[in-house]
């Protein structure tokens, strides 16, 4: 490939993140202003000024909504903590462990209807839904992370991990339901968090 075909290689693929963004931008915009049951892929196609064909390259209505979902809890997640430095006290994961779900619950506040949308396609945990097996692998690398710089041995803080995601997703799927609310979900998120930290010696 020479250096021509290389920049217009790179110029297509600059272009299609730019009608990829416009398009989840203006997803976002629609299905806040209107729902995302009245929300239609034409009508997004057309405020995005594209194609459909554009759109569904993109994705469906319900990929839509997990790519604007996903941006937004992006945004939001917190870090672990870092490693204590030489002779000081290594940070509690219990505080970490019991906040890390609070964006997430947060958007309920802000939009009860799509986000109960948004957590329904994620509960139903098909082989295809790749924004679960994305959320599930940042959501356990980081519990890990904060377990570990506590001093947990890594093996038992990836267990830990995956208990606290597990008690995610069925708290998601009760709210998703209607059968609790997020502050209710969010007490018992905590309780999770203490357990298994308190398993952990913590």
């Amino acid at each position: 490939m020479n250096l021509f075909d290389e920049q217009v290689q790179s110029t297509r693929a600059a272009q299609k993140l730019r009608t990829a963004t416009r398009i989840t931008e203006t997803a976002a915009r629609l299905f806040a202003e209107h729902g995302f049951q009245s929300t239609t892929v034409r009508q997004i196609a057309a405020e995005a000024g594209v194609s459909v064909g554009a759109v569904m390259a993109v994705g469906d209505k319900e990929s839509l909504l997990g790519l604007v979902f996903d941006r937004a809890i992006a945004d939001r997640i917190p870090s672990p903590p870092e490693p204590p430095e030489a002779g000081a006290a290594a940070p509690s994961a219990v505080a970490y462990l019991s906040h890390y779900f609070d964006p997430f619950l947060g958007l309920f506040a802000e939009n009860d209807d799509l986000a109960r949308a948004y957590f329904r396609t994620l509960a139903r945990g098909q082989d295809e839904n790749a924004s679960l097996g994305a959320l599930r692998t940042l959501t356990e690398d980081n519990l890990s992370a904060a377990m570990v710089n506590a001093g947990v041995p890594e093996a038992r803080a990836r267990l830990g991990a995956q208990v606290m995601f597990a008690a995610y997703l069925g708290e998601l799927m009760l709210l998703a339901a209607g059968s609790t609310d997020p502050r209710q979900t969010a007490a018992r998120i905590r309780r999770t968090a203490a357990f298994v930290t308190a398993q952990e010696g913590l």
